[in-house]
C-alpha cells in the first residue's frame, strides 16, 4: 500500500511540474512578443510658390516621382493663394506616398514666355517647402529629412536677364531615397 501511495504522489508531482512548466513557458512568450509595426512607406510633401507678377513673364514646370516610382511631368497650374512672408503667392501642392524602398523627388523648372525682351526687367518669384518622411504601417514616423523651405523674389538688372535666369532656372532640384527599413539614404540632384 505504501508503494502505491508513493507512486501516486510521484505521478501527481510530475503532472503538476509539467502543467506549471507549460503555463510558465506560455506566459513568457506572451510577455516577450511585441506588436509588429513594419516600415511601409516613404512620403514627399511639397508646396511650390510664385507670384501673379512672375506668372505674366514665366511658365513653371515640374517633374516628380509618383507613388509607383514613375516620373511624371507637367506644366504647373497654380490654384490657391496664401500669404507667405507678407507676400501674396500662388501655391501648387503635391503629396506622394510610395512603398519602401522608395525614391522620391522633384524638379522645379522655370522657362521664359515667348516674346519677352531680353533687355527688359522682370520679377521672378519662386519658392518651395518640402519634407521627406518614412512611416510604419500604423503611421509612426521612422525617419524625416529636415524640412527644406525657401522663398525669394527679385528683379533682374537691365541687360542681365539671361544671366539672372541661368542662376534661377531650377529653384528646386532634389531626390531623396529611403531603404526597405525606412532609413533615409540622403539627397542627390535630379538626373
Amino acid at each position: 500500500m505504501k508503494k502505491i501511495l508513493m507512486a501516486t504522489a510521484a505521478m501527481a508531482l510530475m503532472t503538476m511540474t509539467t502543467v506549471f512548466t507549460a503555463c510558465s513557458s506560455d506566459d513568457g512568450d506572451n510577455n516577450n512578443k511585441k506588436p509588429v509595426d513594419p516600415p511601409t512607406s516613404g512620403e514627399m510633401e511639397c508646396k511650390l510658390y510664385t507670384t501673379d507678377e512672375s506668372l505674366a513673364s514665366f511658365d513653371f514646370y515640374v517633374k516628380y516621382y509618383d507613388e509607383s516610382g514613375n516620373i511624371q511631368s507637367e506644366k504647373l497650374v497654380w490654384t490657391d493663394q496664401t500669404n507667405l512672408d507678407d507676400v501674396i503667392v500662388r501655391v501648387w501642392t503635391k503629396k506622394v506616398v510610395a512603398k519602401l524602398p522608395a525614391t522620391l523627388g522633384i524638379l522645379f523648372e522655370i522657362k521664359v514666355k515667348d516674346g519677352l525682351d531680353p533687355n527688359g526687367q522682370y520679377i521672378l518669384s519662386r519658392g518651395y517647402d518640402i519634407t521627406f518622411t518614412s512611416k510604419t504601417a500604423s503611421g509612426n514616423r521612422i525617419d524625416i529629412s529636415a524640412p527644406n523651405k525657401k522663398f525669394s523674389s527679385g528683379r533682374n538688372k537691365v541687360g542681365m536677364f539671361e544671366e539672372a535666369l541661368k542662376e534661377n532656372v531650377r529653384p528646386l532640384d532634389i531626390i531623396y531615397k529611403f531603404d526597405a527599413n525606412g532609413k533615409g539614404l540622403g539627397t542627390s540632384k535630379w538626373e
